[in-house]
């Protein structure tokens, strides 16, 4: 897992990153935070996990393919114990 102490905004931007680019990560996040759940990344909770995910699943399928997907789906998930 990454740092516990990091924000849930900067542990999925990393995570995403490992796969998309530190930068790709990052407004990555703040796009789909914005999108799926209607307010800015600085405001995620672990709960919203879930959601921001299926907010996610759509863009990566088409960078990453379906199984790469899933596997970030699911680095993402385990991050945070999900």
């Amino acid at each position: 897992m990454g740092d516990p102490l990091a924000t849930v905004e900067a542990r999925v931007a990393r995570r995403l990153g490992q796969y998309l680019g530190p930068h790709t990560g990052r407004v990555a996040v703040k796009t789909f935070a914005q999108r799926g759940l209607g307010r800015g990344p600085e405001t995620l909770t672990v709960s919203d996990i879930p959601a921001l995910n299926q907010a996610l699943r759509p863009m990566l399928r088409t960078i990453l393919g379906k199984q790469r997907c899933e596997l970030v789906i699911r680095h993402i998930l385990q991050e945070f114990g999900l």
